[in-house]
């Protein structure tokens, strides 16, 4: 039986890789600095992921490694967690005789642009701590590991019905929040559900890819991928309407936003700035979510 390990195994994409690979037979290790350790299945690694004590036999005779670990809010933790681990992790994977490792990245690594359709060509230009600190992770993976096929995704606004990010909008409906949906709906939203990130983390296993192969993993091409887009969607399907006739709902235009953004916050990216997944769908892939069946999972879910 051959033996996955997964870091940040409880997050959004880790607890949905988990699962995939045990209903495809692996044997999976969890490594999460939270575990409840209650599946038998599973072997837990609970603790630090820059912790070799805990890499090394987290890692020893594995086939696969997915690293879907992540420090997203204490920025006094981001280098240490995001850069230094990664580190940590790929010099034992190179030692450890690993033949896949899928290393989740981040659009947001592009930083600054003002290229309207992104893609993975476009120059890198991170901004603040997180985003400097994924960019580091990654050119660290990039750098190839011989013997080893190396995917990176870099997937986009990741949403499932725990974390519903832009659909907290229509989900509140208050006064405020149309305020806010009016003067920003325009710009894109770039949602993206969980289960299309774990099935393109799993999706390039067993396929042949040019190594080390990044790919953005983003709905952006869908037009009603925009906060306004996303509300009228939403309100349609809870009110059973038919999704192709939705049209996004009264807002000023993305330049509007954009110019208040850069005069209080600075220069920023664009609101119709959108990031391209036609390299992903070049290679075969298909998203099993869209973004109606997105928006339908997360009503779903939050109904039960």
């Amino acid at each position: 039986m051959k033996i996955a390990s997964v870091t940040g195994a409880s997050g959004m994409i880790g607890r949905r890789i988990v699962q995939r690979l045990l209903t495809d037979g692996y044997r999976v290790r969890a490594l999460d600095i939270r575990l409840d350790g209650r599946d038998p299945e599973i072997e837990p690694f609970q603790g630090d992921i820059g912790d070799e004590q805990i890499l090394k036999p987290f890692l020893q005779d594995a086939d696969l490694v997915f690293h879907c670990a992540a420090e997203l809010r204490d920025e006094s933790r981001m280098w240490d967690v995001n850069v230094t681990a990664t580190e940590k992790l790929v010099k034992l994977i190179e030692a450890s005789g690993v033949e896949y490792f899928c290393h989740l990245s981040s659009a947001g690594v592009v930083g600054r642009t003002k290229v309207q359709w992104v893609d993975e060509e476009t120059e890198c230009n991170p901004q603040n701590v997180y985003e400097r600190s994924k960019w580091a992770a990654e050119q660290l993976v990039a750098k190839g590991i011989e013997g080893c096929r190396i995917a990176i995704l870099r997937p986009t606004n990741v949403v499932d019905a725990m974390r519903p990010g832009p659909l907290h909008l229509p989900l509140d409906g208050s006064l405020v929040e149309r305020l806010k949906l009016f003067v920003k709906g325009g710009e894109c939203a770039h949602i993206v559900h969980a289960e299309n990130v774990a099935e393109a983390a799993m999706y390039f296993m067993s396929r042949p890819v040019e190594s080390p192969a990044c790919f953005f993993v983003s709905c952006d091409h869908e037009p009603l991928n925009t906060y306004a887009g996303v509300w009228a969607l939403y309100r349609a399907l809870k009110a059973g309407q038919p999704a192709d006739e939705v049209r996004p709902v009264l807002h000023l235009p993305w330049m509007v936003p954009y110019v208040l953004r850069s005069l209080w916050r600075g220069m920023g990216n664009r609101g119709d700035v959108r990031y391209s997944s036609k390299k992903l769908l070049s290679v075969g892939f298909q998203f099993p979510y869209d973004l109606e069946a997105t928006v339908k999972s997360l009503l779903h879910g939050m109904a039960s």
